[in-house]
C-alpha cells in the first residue's frame, strides 16, 4: 500500500469515528441542507463570494459530503463549474445524480493534490470541515495555489467555546452530565466530540489563513460563539 493510500484510509477511519454512523450522518446532511443553506446564506454568498467570480467561474467545495452544495450551486448558476472534494465512502455512496456543471472528486484534504492548474479556481467553500481535520495547513496551501489572485474562500465552521456553552447547546441542561444519569459511554462520546468541535478558535483559523497567504475580509461569530463565518481573499 502506498503512503498516500494509507493516509487516505487513516482519514476515512477518523471521519467514520467522528460521524459515528456514516450512512445516518449522510442522510442527516441531506435532510438539513435546506435549513443550513437558506436564503440568508445565499445572500451572504452573493455579497462576499460572487464578486470574485470570473466570466466562467470555477468553485471548489472542500468536504463536499454527498454533493448537495455543488449541485445547488450548479442549478442556481448555469455555466458554473462546481467541484466537490470528498473521501468518505458513505458520503460518496449517498451522492445522487449531479446536474450539469457539478461533480465530485475523491481526495484526502490532509494532503490534497487537486486537479487544477495554478490560479484556475475562483472561489472555495469550506463548510464544517476544518474542525474535522488533524491539520488544515496543507489544504489551505493547496487552496491558495488553486485560487486566482483575488479569489475567495468562505469558511463556516464550529470553533472553540467554553465547555458550559457546548454542553448547554448539546443537552439544553448540563444536569445529566453531573447527576450520574449518563453512563461512561455517553460521557466519553460527549467529551470526545467536545474536543473535536473545539479544535480551533476563530483566531486560530484567521492566523492560519494569514500565514497561508490570505487576507481576511469578513468574520463573525454565531450561536453563542460556537460557530464562525470567515471570508478571506487570496493575496
Amino acid at each position: 500500500m502506498s503512503d498516500k493510500s494509507a493516509r487516505v484510509e487513516q482519514t476515512q477511519a477518523m471521519l467514520a469515528r467522528h460521524h459515528r454512523d456514516g450512512e445516518r450522518f449522510a442522510q442527516m446532511m441531506k435532510e438539513s441542507f435546506a435549513g443550513r443553506f437558506d436564503e440568508p446564506f445565499w445572500s451572504a454568498w452573493a455579497e462576499w463570494v460572487e464578486p470574485a467570480y470570473s466570466e466562467n467561474p470555477v468553485v471548489l467545495d472542500l468536504g463536499a459530503g454527498p454533493g448537495l452544495f455543488v449541485s445547488a450551486l450548479a442549478e442556481r448558476s448555469p455555466g458554473i463549474r462546481a467541484v466537490g472534494v470528498e473521501c468518505a465512502p458513505y458520503m460518496l455512496e449517498a451522492a445522487g445524480e449531479m446536474p450539469e456543471g457539478a461533480e465530485l472528486i475523491v481526495d484526502d484534504l490532509h494532503e490534497p493534490q487537486l486537479p487544477f492548474a495554478d490560479g484556475e479556481v475562483d472561489a472555495v467553500m469550506a463548510s464544517v470541515v476544518l474542525h474535522e481535520m488533524n491539520q488544515p495547513v496543507l489544504a489551505l496551501q493547496e487552496v491558495h495555489r488553486c485560487l486566482r489572485p483575488g479569489g475567495r474562500i468562505y469558511i463556516a465552521d464550529w470553533v472553540r467555546a467554553p465547555l458550559e456553552v457546548y454542553l448547554r447547546a448539546q443537552l439544553e441542561s448540563d444536569e445529566a452530565v453531573f447527576d450520574g444519569s449518563k453512563d461512561v459511554q455517553g460521557l466519553d462520546d460527549l467529551f470526545i466530540h467536545f474536543i473535536e468541535h473545539n479544535r480551533f478558535s476563530r483566531e486560530d483559523l484567521i492566523y492560519m489563513l494569514n500565514r497561508c497567504g490570505f487576507a481576511v475580509l469578513h468574520t463573525e461569530l454565531l450561536r453563542e460563539g460556537r460557530y464562525a463565518r470567515i471570508v478571506a481573499e487570496r493575496v
